[in-house]
């Protein structure tokens, strides 16, 4: 053990000890030293709901909903909901929730929430799109049945295999593809080498190159994956959020509309590499190795997407 020998009077000695022997409760925000929002260790679901749900009939709302806001009578459940609205900016009845704007799909509200929530984000958090069961039958199951050393893991198990960038359109002015000019940006807003990442053997033409990840971005992350960037390259990414298009006029969207959602799209075929901290192109999956998902699970698990046999 180490012994810390002070050789000074003893007045200094009362002042410092005292500090040495000090420590901060588990469920208190360090950054801030308040008591933090969340509960210890509780998995917190924050879903991407915008007209999925009647607003004006909470009773209609499908039960995984009502109980994770604690709007049922049964006991406490295993999770809680964090519920945004993007309807109502004043969040007044019915949607008197916290408001985020109706931007680029699922991916503005995840920011949404890092950037509110980045200096006391829940220890284990799930994001989901508003309509939870689309790619995932038992989503909130499924994400329980997370092995404890895992920081993030897709619940989903339907891949894209090889897509390459020029999948969608291409710029007209440099005949480069929308998606992956605003891929490149959002990768350099988080530090990285956008070309580099996208396009590791330099490969020509560049949007080319293929993206393999499990759609659709639904995901389970831990506070520590998140952290692994810092406040101000989130807060970059959320500011860019709001911005009406990603790079350039072409791939401006209208919120709410349909068409391709460049901004919510390249992040959608990018949090394996943000937050999975994968290759852009994944390995094919091969069952029996760490290619394949299951091995993130823990099989025995009641809910569980892979089974021991």
């Amino acid at each position: 053990m180490l012994e810390i020998n002070f050789s000074c009077n003893k007045k200094i000695e009362e002042n410092i000890i005292p500090v040495l022997q000090t420590t901060v409760p588990i469920s208190t925000n360090i950054s801030t030293l308040k008591p933090s929002k969340w509960k210890q260790n509780q998995l917190v679901v924050i879903p991407s709901i915008w007209k999925e749900i009647d607003w004006f009939n909470r009773s209609s709302w499908p039960l995984w909903l009502r109980e994770g806001l604690n709007l049922t009578n049964n006991s406490l459940p295993s999770y809680h909901v964090h519920l945004y609205q993007r309807i109502d900016p004043n969040s007044t009845y019915p949607y008197d929730w916290p408001y985020c704007p109706n931007v680029h799909e699922e991916a503005g509200l995840y920011l949404k929430f890092i950037y509110e929530y980045y200096h006391d984000l829940p220890d284990k958090m799930l994001f989901i799109q508003g309509d939870v069961h689309v790619h995932s039958p038992y989503p909130i199951e499924t994400v329980q049945c997370i092995r404890d050393d895992v920081h993030y893991a897709s619940i989903n198990f339907f891949w894209n295999i090889e897509r390459p960038w020029s999948f969608w359109p291409r710029d007209p002015t440099d005949n480069i593809g929308l998606m992956y000019k605003c891929a490149v940006r959002l990768l350099h807003l988080f530090g990285f080498n956008g070309r580099a990442q996208l396009n590791p053997e330099g490969k020509t033409p560049r949007d080319d190159n293929v993206v393999t990840a499990i759609c659709c971005a639904q995901f389970y992350v831990t506070k520590q994956r998140i952290h692994h960037y810092t406040y101000k390259q989130w807060a970059s990414l959320y500011r860019a959020s709001l911005q009406p298009y990603c790079t350039t006029e072409l791939d401006r969207e209208t919120p709410g509309k349909k068409g391709i959602k460049w901004f919510g799209g390249s992040f959608e075929h990018l949090w394996h590499v943000i937050l999975g901290l994968y290759a852009t192109d994944m390995p094919a999956q091969i069952p029996g190795t760490n290619t394949d998902p299951c091995h993130l699970f823990y099989p025995s698990c009641k809910g569980s997407p892979c089974s021991d046999n």
